[in-house]
């Protein structure tokens, strides 16, 4: 670094950053470059640390030892005395400039049993005797998750530096003592009106705010007692954590909404977990922790900008001021977390501690506001209540008044709904009669018609008569089903279906009907296979069962092109407590998504044609339905177009 045409006066000061000179694994003394030059891996940029250093010669892990060295180059003839302000290094270092040692932090060394680590920030007085300065700075780490130094190295002129290091420890002593007052103010608050839980969050992250200093940057604690440095990394970062955590439910409480809320609890949950680690695990173990931090980080500020610009854009006038609070507290909290990374950021120094104090005076006016705004509005209701008690009488009477116009005009509307209920008892009472007194009549005859047909069959009339007899029986067998649904459906708009379950072979149920409709299925080439897993028998209703499957088995065939397929499955589940389950599936048509919430309503009924224009009245799978809930199960249907369907039906496994 070449500083010969500087103007080192009084109050000169200068980062050392740039690019030094980096031995990897190496920790050299100033004597070994007197004898001989050593090999340099590369030049690092400073600050930062070393395993952010690319290089295809050398492989920086984070654990290790290191040298830095740089060469300053003064103006001619300079002899004033110089100060070091010297940040904290992952995780010690030993300095030494123009051979002479200053100082360090611990006690680094070339292992793990040989290295001290201690954190520390250190002023050292240098007395020039030339004008070229060479910085020799040895580094070990094997206790963190990183190594090197993130912050930058402060030189020139003495009291200046020293004054600078005086008042940044004086900032942070300011800064602890303000956020203390303002997270015990916020506290008490809290304890006179414990409703508002806001403003007890507020104070929990306040008040791990103004304990983080004593922890990191100037380490304040050490003007009281010298913990183990396994214990100032350990508070540090349970502090980090708890402030993250009290931070979202303020912001819950702010901006509420049920899934923050939800990320909220996932984050409070967390917290106790990783405590645990940080208090059991190594650093250089629980250190990689925080990286889990850092994205909830970026959540919570994104979603609290959201909040602010909603607030805005409703006019809300307290959200201006969270906004710009939020903007420098966000640029603020992104800053700290870049540098704590050694990447380069607008300050080289830790900015959040300075901005709290802003964001927590805003908050505490913003707070007052809103109490002065409570207290105004409680002094508005006070008055109208005032209002009230004077003229009780009078609104009494009026209200009186309406409540009886209103009763009497509930009473007329009363008696016409009454009326128009009794009327419609009627019709929907003479509507079943009527659909049980057709269906009652047309069963005998059709079923005379049947039984002729089937005398068609007989070998004599078959040659003749045979195709004939076929088809006139599959439309008299579909007559019948259709008649007995509008009879069973007729009783149920009733309540008088009679149901009497017990325990029945469902399986014999299946077969018989698989019989009925085998000629169907026949005349259509459609095959029908039957699978049974497990026990078959089941609690039901035999009868109304009956009616169930055969409508679903009438529907699949219907349904199913020619040369198609039909699948019934009957599966036991009474072990994991599901009941029987019996599922009918076809590769058929399938259902368009839009019918299939009908299907099971009474209020829409619609009678589709099958593949091959066979007629029905649409009440098949509602009396299903209904049939069903009267066996104390369930019926739902799995539909895609033009790839089939599937109608499963649960049964209990015992009476419920």
């Amino acid at each position: 670094m070449d500083l010969r045409k500087a103007q080192i006066n009084d109050d000169f000061i200068t980062k050392l950053n740039g690019e030094w000179e980096f031995y990897w694994e190496k920790l050299l003394l100033p004597n070994d470059f007197l004898s001989k030059r050593a090999d340099r891996d590369l030049f690092g940029k400073v600050p930062a640390y070393w395993t952010s250093y690319k290089t295809g010669q050398v492989r920086m892990e984070p654990m290790g030892y290191a040298t830095y060295r740089l060469t300053v180059l003064l103006p001619a003839g300079f002899r004033q005395p110089l100060g070091f302000n010297m940040p904290v290094f992952d995780s010690s270092y030993d300095l030494y400039v123009n051979g002479k040692y200053l100082g360090g932090n611990g006690k680094p060394g070339k292992t793990e049993n040989d290295t001290r680590p201690w954190y520390e920030k250190n002023f050292f007085r240098f007395d020039t005797d030339s004008d070229t300065l060479t910085i020799l700075i040895n580094v070990s780490n094997f206790s963190h998750r990183r190594g090197g130094f993130w912050l930058p190295v402060e030189m020139g002129s003495l009291e200046y530096v020293r004054k600078h290091y005086s008042s940044s420890i004086a900032r942070d002593w300011a800064v602890v003592s303000l956020l203390a007052g303002f997270s015990l103010f916020f506290l008490c608050f809290f304890i006179i009106y414990p409703r508002d839980r806001l403003i007890l969050f507020f104070s929990l992250a306040v008040l791990g705010l103004a304990l983080r200093p004593l922890f990191t940057s100037n380490f304040l604690i050490l003007s009281f007692v010298k913990p183990e440095w396994e214990w100032i990394v350990r508070i540090e970062y349970l502090l980090f954590y708890s402030v993250i955590t009290a931070w979202y439910w303020f912001t819950v409480n702010l901006y509420p909404s049920k899934y923050f809320r939800s990320l909220a609890w996932f984050i409070t949950v967390l917290l106790p977990l990783i405590s645990i680690f940080t208090l059991i695990l190594p650093v250089k173990i629980f250190s990689y922790s925080v990286l889990l931090y850092y994205p909830a980080l970026a959540v919570i500020i994104i979603y609290t900008l959201v909040g602010n610009v909603t607030g805005i854009l409703r006019k809300n006038h307290t959200d201006y001021a969270y906004f710009a609070v939020f903007i420098l507290l966000s640029y603020g909290v992104v800053h700290d977390v870049i540098v704590s990374l050694g990447n380069p950021a607008g300050f080289h120094d830790y900015i959040l501690p300075s901005i709290l104090v802003l964001f927590v005076f805003t908050q505490a006016v913003l707070l007052l506001y809103k109490w002065v705004k409570a207290l105004s509005e409680t002094e508005k209701l006070q008055s109208e209540l005032q209002y009230m008690n004077r003229n009780l009488g009078i609104m009494v009477e009026e209200r009186t008044q309406e409540i009886n116009s209103r009763k009497e005009e509930i009473e007329k509307q009363n008696i016409k709904i009454a009326l128009q209920n009794k009327q419609m008892s009627d019709t929907i009472q003479l509507k079943n009669k009527v659909f049980s007194v057709i269906a009652h009549d047309l069963r005998s005859p059709v079923v005379s018609i049947l039984y002729m047909l089937n005398l068609l069959k007989e070998e004599e009339f078959k040659e003749k008569y045979d195709e004939f007899a076929n088809l006139s029986i599959q439309y008299a067998q579909q007559v019948i089903n259709l008649l007995e649904n509008m009879l069973v459906w007729g009783k149920g708009q009733e309540d008088k279906i009679k149901y009497s379950p017990g325990r029945y072979d469902l399986a014999d149920l299946i077969l018989t009907n698989l019989s009925i409709f085998k000629e169907a299925a026949d005349n259509k080439a459609i095959s029908m296979n039957f699978t049974q897993i497990g026990n078959s028998k089941a609690y039901f209703d035999k009868d109304l069962l009956d009616i169930i499957i055969r409508n679903l088995l009438s529907n699949a065939i219907k349904y199913t092109p020619r040369g198609g397929r039909i699948s019934i499955l009957l599966k036991d589940r009474t072990i994991s407590g599901e009941g029987t389950v019996l599922k009918v599936c076809d590769n058929g048509v399938g259902i368009p998504q839009v019918k299939q919430k009908y299907l099971f309503t009474a209020t829409e009924i619609v009678s589709t044609p099958g593949t091959e224009n066979e007629k029905g009245t649409g009440l098949g799978l509602k009396l299903c339905q209904e049939l069903i809930k009267l066996n104390k199960g369930t019926l739902s249907v799995e539909s895609k177009e033009e790839e089939g369907t599937c109608f499963t039906v649960t049964l209990p496994e015992q009476e419920q």
